[in-house]
């Protein structure tokens, strides 16, 4: 991957919420045991299977969002997150990151997830509460850890951890950073915003640095990009 690109893309300051996603991907594949099996639900292009390459690795997705998800033919089951062609108590994990959002029954979809997991397994979640819509118009939802807490007990999980990845001054800091970029794609399309990321970068980079640095003053942390969650199955 260029340089360039991961030092804007893929940096705390700049962009928290893909970054702590995938802290908190590679914190729980060190959880899973060699030769256990994990269903990615809602995989899309399946970024995180590197992570697990040392378990039984299995994809699902819907396939039949926008343009740039045309992925199928790396994943194993497509199918809705709804109704998921396995077995009940069929695997261990399932890890489900920011796919909650583009569904139109949450609800169904953590009922499903509990239904393949065996008794014990952990369910690995995250959602957004924070950010902007995307993947048009199969964008319905936010979440708070109130609703994720009503969710689990509602379908016959015991939670482990409900964490808010970041606090508002970290939410803040992200959105007027990348406030410019998003203005020019708008305005220009990629060309425009690839343009708006490089030649603002000095100036976004600071001011994303400036409420990366006063985060930890949010005690409370009750605004937030995402939440990351551990569930497991009674």
């Amino acid at each position: 991957m260029n340089p360039i690109v991961r030092l804007v893309f893929f940096n705390p300051v700049m962009n928290y919420a893909v970054w702590s996603i995938r802290r908190y991907v590679r914190r729980i594949a060190r959880q899973i045991p060699a030769g256990a099996t994990l269903l990615d639900v809602g995989a899309g292009e399946c970024q995180y299977k590197p992570f697990f390459a040392h378990t039984r690795y299995r994809s699902t997705d819907w396939c039949g969002t926008t343009d740039h998800h045309r992925y199928s033919a790396g994943i194993d089951y497509i199918c809705p997150a709804d109704d998921l062609p396995l077995g009940n108590a069929s695997v261990e994990y399932v890890l489900c990151t920011q796919v909650l959002e583009h569904v139109r029954h949450p609800e169904r979809v953590i009922q499903e997830l509990a239904r393949v997991l065996k008794p014990g397994g952990l369910l690995f979640l995250t959602v957004p509460q924070s950010w902007e819509e995307h993947e048009q118009p199969y964008d319905y939802h936010r979440f708070t850890r109130f609703a994720l807490q009503a969710y689990a007990d509602d379908h016959g999980f015991e939670v482990e951890e409900i964490r808010p990845q970041g606090g508002r001054f970290l939410v803040i800091g992200f959105f007027l950073a990348w406030s410019l970029p998003t203005l020019f794609k708008n305005t220009f399309g990629q060309p425009g915003f690839l343009f708006a990321v490089l030649f603002f970068y000095p100036l976004n980079f600071l001011i994303a640095l400036l409420f990366f640095l006063l985060d930890p003053l949010d005690r409370k942390r009750e605004f937030t990009m995402n939440y990351e969650c551990i569930f497991r199955r009674k």
